[in-house]
């Protein structure tokens, strides 16, 4: 089968490779779509910060994680009656559900997690445990959005957003606007989306957004303190990345306000922060990684969501350096493969 390979930093090579088999426990699945995360592109580059950790794969790998396709194959001793045929979405990583962190409601820290095999690829294999149906009438176009839907459902929880919550997003990239529609789900009233682009401005405006600004060329603070009568917001959610817009976001919240920092930002960077400051105004600052046991609860609202607006373009898998350098560009936002197309 054809996969992208990366052997390095900036060394991506699309090649044939043998192609995976079905064991006990597992399904094979043709995929149909994978989406570029922005972290696909820091390990392009050689940059993402857990790449310098302990336990990180050596390569050559392939990669890709934000998947959907076709089963075509399902191995022996599995127990949802999975069948060949059925459309499906991926989690990418498969908790062992035994260790601490399992056992304690924090899979996402699982000290024994499988990652299944990358998705850049014509087909891959995924533990049963990974695998969710689609419903119907969703297609695996848009069940390629699923995982970073389930991001932005933790993000979002992690936020702790009520109904009638004044919320300030940072970053109108896919997992940033996903937020904005999931927030508006939650009954807030009134959100702000920070963006120095312009088209992903008029995006989350027609998404619904109450109100955009331009950081580069605006006053961010004082458009905040117009809308929410000079208070704050409920809850920041800082998308971005951007150490300059990790450190705004501190200044966003109202008294007794929720920060999330959820963007992957530079692995050795710090920003300043002020305790007095969180003291004398109460507030809390998380964090968010990854999305632990929210591919349910995001199956069930992927249908009641109008992604497509935000797929903005798609590559066969040979253009995947293009891809990337699109997605680099700062305009994309979500970028997908479609590994059986040439």
């Amino acid at each position: 089968m054809k996969a992208a390979v990366q052997y390095g930093p900036k060394d991506v090579r699309v090649e044939d490779v043998p192609e995976p088999r079905c064991g006990s426990g597992e399904v094979k699945v043709k995929i149909e779509y994978c989406g570029v995360c922005g972290t696909d592109l820091e390990i392009y580059e050689g940059v993402f910060g857990l790449m310098f950790t302990e336990g990180w794969p050596k390569g050559p790998k392939i990669e890709g994680h934000e998947a959907a396709g076709t089963i075509v194959e399902v191995g022996p001793d599995t127990r949802q009656g999975y069948v060949v045929g059925q459309k499906v979405a991926m989690n990418f990583r498969s908790p062992c559900g035994a260790c601490d962190y399992c056992r304690d409601g924090r899979e996402h820290f699982c000290e024994h997690v499988a990652m299944s095999g990358g998705a850049f690829a014509e087909y891959a294999i995924y533990t049963e445990s990974a695998i969710h149906l689609l419903p119907a009438g969703v297609s695996t176009r848009t069940g390629a959005m699923l995982e970073p839907l389930t991001v932005a459902m933790h993000v979002t929880d992690q936020a702790a957003i009520r109904p009638g919550a004044t919320v300030a997003i940072s970053g109108a990239g896919t997992i940033g606007l996903l937020c904005l529609m999931v927030a508006l789900r939650s009954g807030a009233s009134t959100v702000l989306v920070s963006e120095p682009v312009a088209a992903k401005r008029r995006l989350a405006e027609q998404l619904g957004a109450t109100i955009t600004v331009d950081p580069l060329n605006e006053d961010i603070d004082a458009v905040a303190r117009q809308a929410t009568a000079r208070r704050g917001f409920d809850s920041v959610i800082e998308m971005s990345g951007n150490l300059r817009a990790a450190q705004t976001a501190l200044t966003l919240a109202d008294k007794c306000g929720t920060i999330v920092l959820a963007g992957v930002y530079p692995h050795q960077e710090t920003i300043p922060l002020s305790p007095f400051d969180l003291y004398a105004s109460e507030l809390t600052i998380k964090s968010a990684m990854v999305s632990p046991y929210l591919f349910p609860r995001s199956v069930n609202l992927l249908s009641r969501l109008d992604v497509e607006p935000l797929i903005s373009a798609t590559y066969p898998l040979e253009g995947i350096v293009a891809a990337f350098e699109n997605h680099r560009s700062g305009n994309a936002i979500k970028t997908l493969i479609q590994p059986g197309t040439a």
